[in-house]
């Protein structure tokens, strides 16, 4: 892969939880690319390939959910992980149906996730 099919999309309004991610991605050697403006990470999801998009918590559900359809329409072969109100969501039944498309409790369970997907 190269560096441009390693890009990784972050969605997050905060700086720390930002950090985080960019952290466990860079030691994965994926590319972190950081959107806190949920238009531009949404006009970006529509235009630019990733293999990953992070949407973290912090982006309220509307928005979020808004971009992670952009992405089960766009990013047809990037893993979509939605981090955060893993329960309404699941309550709701509002993540797209697809294989690809994941909520996870916690950021602290993206270490692992990375681990599990094979990103080494």
């Amino acid at each position: 892969m190269t560096m441009e099919q390693k890009r990784v999309l972050i969605v997050s309004e905060s700086h720390d939880r930002k950090a985080f991610l960019e952290y466990h991605l860079r030691k994965r050697d994926l590319r972190p690319v950081w959107y806190s403006n949920i238009l531009a990470a949404r006009m970006a999801a529509r235009l630019d390939p990733f293999v990953m998009v992070i949407v973290d918590l912090s982006i309220p559900v509307q928005p979020k959910l808004a971009l992670i359809e952009d992405c089960a329409k766009y990013q047809t072969d990037a893993l979509v992980v939605s981090i955060g109100k893993t329960e309404y969501l699941e309550k709701e039944k509002a993540l797209p149906q697809a294989s690809r498309i994941m909520s996870l409790s916690s950021i602290e369970s993206v270490p692992v996730l990375l681990k599990e997907w094979g990103a080494a």
